[in-house]
């Protein structure tokens, strides 16, 4: 298959006009210009766009999507802090749920391939919907409330994670 777009970013050298990127399998085989006969009748004319790697978001909390517009700016690092914990309070673990489902479609849409998200609830983890997505689960593993329950926090969330693609860090 080969993908032709009118300006192609490759992140390793100028921008390359008229551009064609050839796919065989599930890889980038070659980037080249589409002025270049090819060995396929698979082509996809993309137009009016730049094609560009996927994104990466290297720190995400999927789980906090739907408080987006509800925490006011805070005076504060500890202050917002407060704040974010008065609006979990308010969620069920179903909005959690449907919160991180949304994220990760949000992500999709916007060009993210690959993403390192910090799970508060890592037990929730086998209720997501498969995704397209590279996604490595870290849990979060602060408990104020109990401060050395570290260890069976970390086992927890690994058998929660056990068996999800991308990984568990």
């Amino acid at each position: 298959m080969v993908v032709r777009a009118p300006v192609i970013v490759t992140m390793d050298g100028e921008p390359i006009r008229n551009g064609a990127v050839h796919v065989t399998g599930n890889r980038i085989t070659a980037v080249s210009t589409s002025n270049i006969k090819h060995q396929t009748s698979n082509i996809i004319e993309l137009r009016d766009c730049v094609l560009l790697p996927g994104l990466i978001n290297a720190h995400c909390h999927l789980d906090y999507t739907c408080l987006r517009g509800r925490i006011k700016s805070q005076k504060s690092f500890t202050d917002w802090i407060r704040a974010i914990n008065a609006e979990k309070a308010k969620l069920t673990r179903d909005d959690y749920v449907r919160s991180i489902n949304d994220g990760l479609e949000e992500a999709r849409r916007f060009g993210t391939t690959a993403m390192v998200n910090l799970e508060a609830f890592p037990k929730l983890i086998s209720r997501i919907e498969p995704t397209p997505l590279r996604v490595w689960w870290c849990a979060e593993l602060i408990d104020v409330s109990a401060p050395g329950r570290a260890e069976q926090m970390v086992a927890d969330a690994i058998y929660h994670v056990a068996g999800r693609s991308a990984g568990f860090a």
